[in-house]
């Protein structure tokens, strides 16, 4: 186990001991983004990291996030989190993404605390994907070297039907999980609309929005008896064609989706995203990575299948000198329950993953 890897390991366990948060700002497209700058004990110059939170109603606030970022800094590194406030809406904003990471890589740069040719992006969930497309862009090749993506997507139709039907597939054998509704209900929200036949049917996406806008005020699983209520409530007024539509989405918490009607709307997802923000697709633009990228992704996780992120790993080129750790220990979030054999070993498999992270800049 290497120093950074151990000091982490210690904080995480411990809590971080000597690291300082500044509450600053970051300027993206000339206007100043609130951001949390954690600066390591010590005095010499360190590694700087821009952290990106995914699509969470806390933001930068996240208590998982804030817990790995403490222990990050008290590893022996800067580091940068900025806000993105169409994120903590649960709006798939691409341009916030780069222009965030963008503008965090350069002002990391410009820090006496931060090394020479040391700067990297961490992100989670959806930023995992969005870090990755930042290091394509070739304003950042030489400033953004080195992504650890947690949890990322590749293929978003793909991802898509999974999020309906729980199935996802690589090299040839389908799976299946019970997806997290959480997914489901911020697709509707954000995709509905620009569906054939679904243009008029706002009432259905901004009920979906504010069922995962809940769950995330909650911080309570979106799979649990406790939104049954509100999705009652949000549904009064629907016309039949809505009501068919939220079944699928959001039926009672000890039901079960209609396996056709989920396969449908998942189906007219997968094509209809086709049409959206090609900004949402990484696949085109893998090739152009240029930054050292180790990726990881929760075996358990319900969210996103592991599968979309060894299907990066498979389109990035060799320049990107890319590893990727698949985990038992975590699901999307949080940590999965393992038997004491099976935790030892993903132990030890995580200490690897941390050596190849924190030592990437």
């Amino acid at each position: 186990m290497k120093a950074r890897t151990a000091r982490f390991l210690r904080a995480w366990v411990a809590g971080a001991r000597g690291v300082r948060e500044v509450e600053t700002t970051v300027r993206v497209a000339g206007e100043a983004r609130e951001a949390t700058l954690y600066l390591p004990p010590g005095r010499g110059p360190a590694p700087g990291w821009v952290v990106l939170h995914g699509l969470t109603v806390p933001g930068r606030k996240h208590g998982a996030m804030m817990r790995f970022v403490r222990s990050l800094a008290a590893s022996g590194a800067v580091v940068l989190v900025p806000d993105v406030p169409s994120w903590r809406g649960l709006r798939l904003d691409v341009t916030a993404a780069r222009e965030t990471v963008e503008a965090g890589v350069l002002q990391l740069e410009g820090m006496d605390r931060v090394q020479r040719g040391g700067v990297g992006a961490v992100g989670f969930s959806f930023g995992a994907t969005q870090v990755l497309m930042a290091a394509a862009d070739p304003a950042m090749h030489g400033h953004l070297n080195a992504i650890v993506a947690f949890g990322g997507y590749c293929d978003l139709p793909r991802l898509l039907r999974c999020l309906f039907t729980g199935e996802h597939e690589w090299e040839g054998v389908t799976r299946t999980l019970d997806p997290d509704p959480y997914g489901r209900w911020i697709a509707i929200g954000n995709f509905l609309t620009s569906l054939p036949g679904c243009e008029g049917m706002h009432a259905v996406a901004d009920a979906a929005l504010e069922l995962a806008m809940e769950a995330g005020r909650r911080g309570e699983w979106a799979w649990g008896p406790h939104y049954d209520q509100m999705k009652v409530d949000l549904s009064r007024g629907f016309t039949a064609e809505e009501r068919r539509i939220w079944e699928v989405i959001a039926p009672p918490s000890d039901a079960a989706p209609d396996p056709a009607g989920a396969r449908d709307l998942a189906e007219r997802f997968a094509v209809g995203s086709r049409a959206l923000d090609a900004g949402l697709d990484p696949r085109p633009r893998l090739a152009d990575v240029r930054a050292k990228v180790v990726l990881s992704h929760g075996r358990q996780d319900r969210l996103i299948p592991y599968t979309e992120t060894l299907r990066l790993m498979s389109m990035l080129p060799p320049q990107a000198r890319a590893s990727v750790t698949i985990t038992g220990l975590f699901a999307h979030s949080a940590g999965a329950w393992l038997h004491p054999v099976h935790w030892f070993r993903e132990t030890a498999t995580f200490v690897r993953l941390l050596d190849q992270a924190l030592y990437a800049v």
